[in-house]
């Protein structure tokens, strides 16, 4: 199973023993030379790596992963995605991460709810012409802290049923779709976006605080549910609802709808 780069760090690793065996007088070794003479070989192994990259890439099959809950009382995942499409729901009952997973994913899980996902490309340079499809499953069973941390990514999250009490987004060029916990007591929400459209689904019946800075872009909010007040969109019940959640969004070019 491929565990990663493997032909930059060998190229690295031969011109390094040339330049060494040069410096210490084992071998007569021109690095300019080398290069202005060899550089055209190089854009053909590069060149190759790169296209045997891509068609193992179209042909990738999804991994399959479940890890138990075990007795936990809480759970703090990460999740590390780059390009592609990000599905995110509920697990399976006893399981505090599971899901198919294209490309290699690296994870590390701790006995005390620590999760932490990452995303392994296929290919050195870390790009699928089409993408890699995560769908990820959480425990609605503990209450869950959350980072997404993706970059050029199609993210669609469904936290409906979890206790999410922390939600961390970071993405960059990327659509973002994220139904929001109705029934987790206090959410925290904070999102930072580059290029990015964000879509924030608030269910009915939870009060939610909304503050928004970006530098060029557009905000729609719904302000039949969340009136304007002072800097902020505000429910008129915040103060008193059993379930809330408090969103903050920090974006560069972009949108941001709450409704």
């Amino acid at each position: 199973m491929y565990r990663g780069p493997i032909l930059f760090p060998l190229v690295l690793i031969v011109l390094g023993i040339l330049l060494l065996a040069g410096n210490l007088g084992y071998i007569q070794f021109d690095f300019w030379h080398f290069v202005t003479t060899w550089w055209p070989l190089l854009l053909i192994v590069f060149g190759l790596d790169i296209l045997i990259g891509s068609l193992r890439a179209r042909n990738v099959r999804a991994q399959t992963l479940a890890l138990d809950l075990g007795t936990a009382p809480q759970a703090d995942v990460t999740v590390n995605f780059g390009a592609g499409d990000l599905t995110v729901g509920k697990a399976a009952p006893g399981k505090i991460v599971d899901g198919t997973f294209e490309g290699e994913v690296r994870y590390d899980a701790k006995p005390d709810g620590r999760v932490w996902l990452k995303l392994e490309p296929l290919n050195w340079w870390g790009w699928n012409p089409r993408g890699y499809r995560w769908n990820v499953g959480l425990t609605d069973a503990v209450p869950l802290k959350l980072l997404l941390d993706g970059g050029a990514a199609n993210t669609n999250a469904d936290l409906t049923d979890l206790k999410v009490t922390d939600l961390r987004v970071k993405t960059g060029a990327s659509s973002t779709v994220i139904k929001l916990p109705r029934a987790a007591g206090m959410t925290t929400v904070r999102i930072n976006a580059g290029a990015a459209s964000v879509k924030l689904f608030v269910p009915e019946g939870v009060a939610a605080r909304v503050r928004s800075s970006m530098a060029i872009g557009s905000n729609e909010i719904n302000r039949q549910r969340f009136p304007l007040s002072g800097s902020d969109y505000v429910s008129p019940d915040y103060a008193t609802a059993a379930n809330k959640i408090d969103i903050q969004f920090e974006g560069g070019v972009g949108s941001l709808a709450v409704v």
